[in-house]
């Protein structure tokens, strides 16, 4: 029941920040911002509001609970995924998913509790870690097969937000009959907004690869950058419609 509660505020934290930095895109993309935002941008933005430090000390909780979420559910099978090869991929993935967000947990305590020193942006780790790749035996090769790896996941969510119909694990009866198609409708465009900006993350890491230069990998933050201005605004909105649909998880997920 603890770590339910914990999901669901992890979901509503995702969710927080997947707006601010949607609506960093579309304004980036509309020329009221010099460029697209990061995570850490959202972080900075909402310590700036008033009682920014205990709004992101709430938004990093939030985070934290949905990493213990995500590494509990991939270990124990909490949501009966399986040991098939299907159901360990997609356990594999929420606990992959679970270390991406416990970095970005980390980034929020550091801003909050204003230590200095901190890591690097997320266009230097990308490289960076490239880079350490790359050095490894057969290291370009591993790197294009992580790419590929991206782009697949990113494609998927492409199918997923085509396809009619969203998570089973949404209890969409749930959910108000005035608003459950627009609810649906906004989710969907949400996850496709994503799945592109996956498909250009995987790509560049292709890329990297094959020119053997780290430097052209890019993080999301430069994935939307690389976006023209028009396409910028679309994209942007959807992070935004995705920001609404982890709010939809947040209330109506089974957990």
């Amino acid at each position: 029941m603890i770590i339910e509660r914990l999901a669901r505020l992890g979901y509503a934290s995702v969710g927080i920040v997947y707006m601010i930095v949607g609506g960093f895109a579309v304004a980036a993309g509309l020329g009221k911002r010099g460029e697209a935002g990061s995570q850490s941008d959202a972080f900075a933005f909402i310590l700036r509001q008033p009682f920014g430090r205990a709004l992101l000390i709430a938004i990093a909780a939030g985070l934290c609970g949905y990493v213990l979420w995500r590494f509990t559910s991939a270990v124990m099978d909490d949501e009966h995924r399986g040991n098939d090869a299907k159901g360990i991929g997609i356990r594999l993935g929420s606990f992959g998913r679970g270390l991406v967000y416990a970095l970005l947990a980390v980034e929020a305590i550091r801003m909050a509790m204003h230590w200095g020193g901190g890591g690097e942006g997320g266009e230097q780790q990308a490289q960076h870690w490239s880079r350490r790749l790359m050095d490894a035996p057969f290291g370009p090769w591993l790197l294009a097969a992580v790419g590929l790896g991206v782009v697949g996941y990113g494609a998927y969510q492409l199918y997923k937000a085509w396809d009619s119909k969203l998570s089973k694990r949404i209890r969409l009866g749930d959910i108000d009959s005035r608003v459950r198609r627009k609810a649906i409708a906004i989710s969907r465009f949400g996850i496709g907004a994503r799945g592109l900006v996956f498909v250009v993350i995987g790509g560049s890491l292709v890329i990297a690869a094959f020119k053997q230069n780290p430097g052209a990998a890019h993080s999301s933050t430069g994935a939307l950058q690389v976006l023209p201005p028009p396409m910028l605004v679309v994209v942007g909105a959807g992070l935004v419609a995705y920001g609404v649909y982890a709010l939809v998880n947040a209330r109506y997920r089974r957990m």
